[in-house]
């Protein structure tokens, strides 16, 4: 939503300026179900596309979640990007917000 809109300069002068930032941000259902909690700027003919797919152009790394056995996947990944000093900048992380409700017993 908007305030995720907000954080895309950060993403970008994070990202020309080498520096490593870690982004989270809500994302709309897995589902694609409406829902009346965020501030829906999204276009509505387009489910696939949301307003985080803003930082794809901005970041090192970007992904989505859409089921929370991908977490750790996305967070190594990330922290990959933010730990070379070659290549380092920003990554976003876009959780669905169904997905932020779930559990997921993560093998030890």
């Amino acid at each position: 939503g908007p305030g995720a809109a907000n954080m895309v300069t950060a993403a970008a002068t994070a990202t020309v300026n080498n520096i490593p930032l870690l982004l989270f941000m809500g994302d709309t259902f897995a589902s694609r179900q409406p829902d009346p909690v965020l501030q829906q700027v999204e276009q509505l003919h387009d489910g696939t596309c949301t307003t985080n797919d803003a930082f794809r152009a901005v970041t090192r790394y970007f992904d989505r979640i859409t089921r929370p056995e991908m977490v750790m996947t996305a967070l190594t990944n990330a922290m990959r990007v933010l730990t070379d000093p070659a290549h380092t900048g920003a990554a976003a992380i876009a959780l669905c917000q169904d997905v932020q409700g779930e559990s997921y017993d993560y093998p030890a």
